[in-house]
């Protein structure tokens, strides 16, 4: 209902007819009566209603209005300092706070490098020695001993956790290669960071193709439910390029240098903050 003491006030300046009377919004579709309709005959205000904008010819208008008027995102926040990225990151390759505090340089030994007597189930057992056999063999080639201390680590831990990715393999040689590129990508060892190339293992294992597939296969099992604290974190630049696993057993006296000496620079930047 419109207030008629505004129209009044229409009347005494004299561009309102006074013989009109001012209707009410006429009934239309869902929403406000935005569109605002004003009828002029010879300059004065005759007659005026309110409907809704939609399904007219000003709907567009009504709609750019709406984006006009639409908040804008708030900035991102931003980012945390430099230290604190790389302390993140380290935590995530070696699987937590007290695994880094805990991380020392020293090279591995052959302690869990066996399978373990529990491990009954024949055909994993076979699949796993074989499997074994050619990692050896790989890193005589073409790594080190400690090298195949961690290869034989990560197949005990994958034929412990993930039983089926070790049976499920098309072949030894396949979750051999798969091993090597996980553990290698963990260490640096690949080119450009390392002197080993993938056509290597390929040859070594006379593979088809490259391991890649079947090593994000062993690096998912690896990691098990941790998976989302590690999948779609960005790098600092600060840090090497190594694939987290959260598994610092599985990391040589090398990697485990350059990973104490970040932790050292981190927190010597956290202290003086």
């Amino acid at each position: 209902m419109q207030d008629p003491d505004i129209w009044e006030s229409d009347r005494r300046q004299g561009w309102f007819e006074p013989s009109a009377a001012p209707r009410h919004p006429r009934p239309g579709g869902v929403g406000e009566h935005r569109l605002t309709h004003l009828v002029l005959v010879d300059g004065r205000l005759v007659d005026a209603w309110s409907e809704p904008v939609e399904h007219t010819d000003w709907e567009h208008v009504a709609r750019r209005h709406d984006q006009e008027r639409r908040p804008l995102p708030p900035p991102p926040p931003p980012p945390p300092p430099a230290h604190e990225q790389v302390q993140a990151w380290l935590e995530r390759v070696c699987g937590g706070r007290e695994a880094l505090e805990a991380l020392d340089d020293l090279p591995l030994d052959d302690d869990g490098t066996d399978l373990p007597d529990t491990l009954e189930d024949l055909p994993l057992r076979r699949r796993a020695e074989g499997v074994g056999e050619l990692l050896d063999a790989v890193a005589a080639a073409h790594l080190d001993v400690e090298s195949s201390y961690a290869l034989r680590r990560a197949l005990v831990a994958l034929s412990v956790l993930e039983p089926e990715v070790v049976t499920g393999a098309r072949s030894a040689a396949h979750l051999a290669g798969g091993l090597c590129w996980a553990v290698g990508r963990a260490n640096g060892w690949f080119h450009p960071h390392g002197s080993l190339r993938l056509t290597m293992v390929q040859d070594a294992l006379a593979l088809p193709g490259s391991p890649a597939a079947v090593g994000g296969l062993v690096r998912r099992a690896l990691v098990g439910l941790r998976w989302g604290d590690l999948e779609g974190r960005e790098r600092p630049r600060e840090a090497p390029d190594l694939l987290p696993l959260g598994r610092p057993d599985l990391l040589t006296a090398a990697t485990r240098v350059r990973l104490t000496r970040l932790r050292e620079r981190a927190r010597e930047a956290r202290e003086a903050a």
